[in-house]
């Protein structure tokens, strides 16, 4: 089995486990441009997922394993990191979180009121 059909196991078994199935790629896709930012999927990419001839674009994946409760990289590739790759980068994510608050405090009022705005527009975008 190639790569594209791995993924498109992969993702059909999301979508059956999460109830949505694979029989509507029109409702697949619809669903998919209500969570993604980017341009939207066209029914005509969403049956290349489905069909094996297609991986999409990172960005994509990261879209379908949020909305599907998965994994990026194991959507993707059909793996686990290692979980010492993963304390890692759970290490880095906890530090880079924690030297927030110093590091915007560092910043001129026209710059944390852009921060602001960042962090409205993408909690906007996690409501879709």
């Amino acid at each position: 089995m190639n790569e594209k059909e791995a993924f498109s196991k992969r993702l059909a078994r999301l979508l059956n486990d999460a109830g949505i199935g694979t029989a509507s790629p029109t409702h697949i896709a619809h669903e998919f441009n209500r969570r993604y930012a980017g341009k939207p999927i066209s029914v005509q990419g969403v049956r290349k997922w489905l069909g094996g001839e297609a991986i999409p674009a990172p960005d994509k994946v990261r879209t379908l394993s949020k909305w599907l409760k998965a994994s990026p990289h194991w959507l993707h590739y059909g793996e686990e990191k290692p979980a010492q790759a993963l304390m890692a980068e759970q290490a880095r994510a906890e530090y880079q979180v924690a030297a927030l608050p110093k590091d915007f405090e560092r910043l001129s009022a026209d710059h944390k009121l852009m921060v602001c705005e960042i962090v409205h527009g993408l909690l906007r975008l996690e409501k879709r």
